[in-house]
């Protein structure tokens, strides 16, 4: 009988339970790499879907004695990292308390429902040493009241970003050992969050965080962190000195990380499967790891095998990619030609910065995006980069393969098309000129070329979009996103640079659901012209004494469609 492709499993003792008839290839020799590299901090970045949560769960399943309360004991005695050296490599294995935390579900669109995410996901992770520290002798009463404040859920914020660092103390106290600490998609809820007007609470909390678990604590043997970016020019990391970053670029754990053409060949035959491995290379292989492996991307190996040898789209469809629209809307005037020779299936000479900082994006140009969608895997280098002086990498990025081509089709074009050269600095020039019934105009042809409302599920991502068109500005006007002013935050402020101009723009933006109303979306739409008013976002233009007229716009969007109100105010 052919064997089941593991979609989506993340738990490796599912996935190596021989009775669930899974494919499996064996990549437990990361964990002697893993031990032999003897660092206290590695943070692995690869994009989504390459099996981070898997290589996270295998080591947990490793060092840890049990897991949600099952002995590990025997777990990996008959797979590689068992049977190498004398199987020595086993006296490592269930020796360590581990604190295993994936934060890759974090998605919130507030910060309260962030915090209450962040609470909920916490009590998880200590219910799973619920039993024994509770029943610990070595533990003080403080400790386990502690302990059950932070379970039950009832945490403060200070609490609460200690979490990780309280946890592994007590468990340190408790066996005696010193703690693994993984930590599994760190970047995911600020990928999610970019642009929201909960982003730089959500920095602060993790370097907290992340700073209190990772630097300097004495409770711990080893902490592994996850991602798609490295984001030390981010102060989110800046307090972990000593972390060591593996990406794409390194060498080292470059094989533990999608399929070798050897693994795939395997898989095929295991699944009995009569394709050509010439059709599966052209769809899916490609992507440069180190400097001489050359892999597949697994997401989409498993699922041709799971469709039966059906050659299509697998990957593409499975992130959310409002950070990369945003940064591409921001480098816009920069790339239509490049992107153009690289649906041609030509290469671009240009570089890359592995260390990507949120701070960049504004007005980080066209590396920033070539940057991310190395990072992402949507470019490759198609031969070995240079390391220049500047700290970046440099050499000829090109489309790994043709299911990543097929994505660049289909959404770059629509993209570029919305951004028609002569429309668009006219989209732009009726905006910044109080021009609003040819901008509304102008956005209603806009909001037509977006692949599907579906795309802008929250009030932030139409924000989002917004930011993206009017990024352009940065050149005459400051942009400010989710400005403090008066007594809240206004979504979006325009100020011009040119003290000649005397106009500023204030834009609020509303998002409706449900049952067509327009006499309920005419309402709100007051309603967001009179929250400026009351919550009077325009003191903040009192420092700004070249202002001498406000125009106030609130738009209202459903699905593709929108309600816009507008109104001037001298100063």
């Amino acid at each position: 009988m052919a064997k089941r492709s593991p979609i989506g499993v993340d738990d490796y003792s599912k996935l190596v339970d021989q009775s669930n008839n899974y494919l499996f290839i064996d990549k437990t020799l990361f964990i002697k790499e893993f031990i032999d590299r003897g660092l206290e901090v590695s943070l692995i970045t690869r994009p989504r879907r390459w099996g981070k949560t898997l290589t996270m769960s295998m080591l947990q399943h490793f060092f840890a004695p049990e897991v949600n309360g099952a002995s590990t004991k025997g777990l990996f005695n008959n797979l590689n990292i068992g049977t190498i050296d004398n199987a020595s490599y086993l006296s490592y294995q269930g020796k360590n308390p581990v604190i295993f935390i994936s934060f890759k579900n974090i998605k919130p669109d507030s910060w309260e429902l962030f915090l209450e995410k962040i609470i909920e996901l916490m009590a998880n992770v200590y219910r799973e040493h619920a039993r024994s520290l509770f029943e610990s002798e070595r533990l003080l009463e403080y400790d386990k009241n502690l302990y059950k404040v932070i379970l039950e859920g009832k945490c403060n914020q200070s609490q609460l970003e200690n979490s990780l660092k309280t946890l592994s103390a007590m468990l340190f106290y408790h066996y005696g050992k010193k703690v693994i600490i993984l930590i599994d998609e760190y970047d995911s809820p600020l990928n999610a969050a970019y642009g929201q007007a909960h982003f730089e609470k959500m920095v602060d909390f993790f370097k907290a965080l992340f700073g209190a678990a990772l630097k300097g604590n004495p409770a711990m043997e080893k902490g592994v962190m996850t991602g798609i970016l490295r984001l030390s020019k981010n102060r989110m990391l800046s307090d972990i000195n000593n972390l060591k970053l593996y990406s794409f670029m390194e060498d080292q754990y470059s094989s533990w990380f999608g399929f070798s053409e050897n693994e795939v060949k395997s898989l095929l035959q295991e699944s009995n499967l009569d394709i050509k491995i010439k059709e599966v290379q052209h769809w899916y292989n490609g992507y440069t790891s180190g400097r001489l492996q050359t892999v597949y991307n697994p997401w989409s190996i498993l699922n041709c095998i799971e469709d039966k040898g059906m050659l299509k789209t697998y990957w593409v469809k499975t992130g959310d990619e409002s950070l990369l629209k945003t940064i591409f809307n921001s480098a816009y005037k920069n790339v239509e030609d490049k992107l153009v020779q690289l649906l041609e299936g030509k290469s671009i000479d240009s570089g890359i910065d592995e260390y990507i900082s949120f701070d960049q994006i504004p007005n980080g140009g066209e590396q920033v995006l070539w940057s991310l969608l190395w990072a992402t895997g949507y470019l490759k280098f198609s031969e070995p980069p240079t390391f220049s002086e500047m700290g970046n990498y440099i050499g000829l990025l090109a489309i790994p393969n043709y299911e990543v081509s097929c994505s660049y089709r289909a959404i770059f074009p629509k993209w570029m098309r919305s951004f028609n050269r002569v429309k668009y600095d006219s989209f732009l020039s009726n905006l910044v000129s109080g021009n609003i019934e040819v901008f509304v105009k102008d956005l209603e042809d806009y909001m037509l070329t977006i692949p599907s409302y579906f795309d802008f599920p929250r009030e932030s991502n139409y924000h989002t979009f917004l930011l993206g068109l009017t990024a352009s500005l940065k050149e005459t006007h400051d942009v400010h996103s989710n400005q403090e002013a008066g007594f809240g935050r206004l979504d979006m402020l325009l100020i011009p640079k040119n003290t000649s101009n005397n106009l500023a723009i204030m834009l609020e933006f509303k998002r409706k659901e449900g049952k067509k109303d327009l006499k309920k979306y005419h309402q709100v739409a007051n309603e967001g012209l009179e929250q400026i008013e009351i919550k009077k976002y325009s003191s903040i233009l009192n420092s700004f004494p070249h202002i001498k007229q406000i125009l106030k716009l609130c738009i209202v969007f459903y699905g593709k469609q929108f309600i816009c109100k507008f109104c001037f105010e001298q100063m």
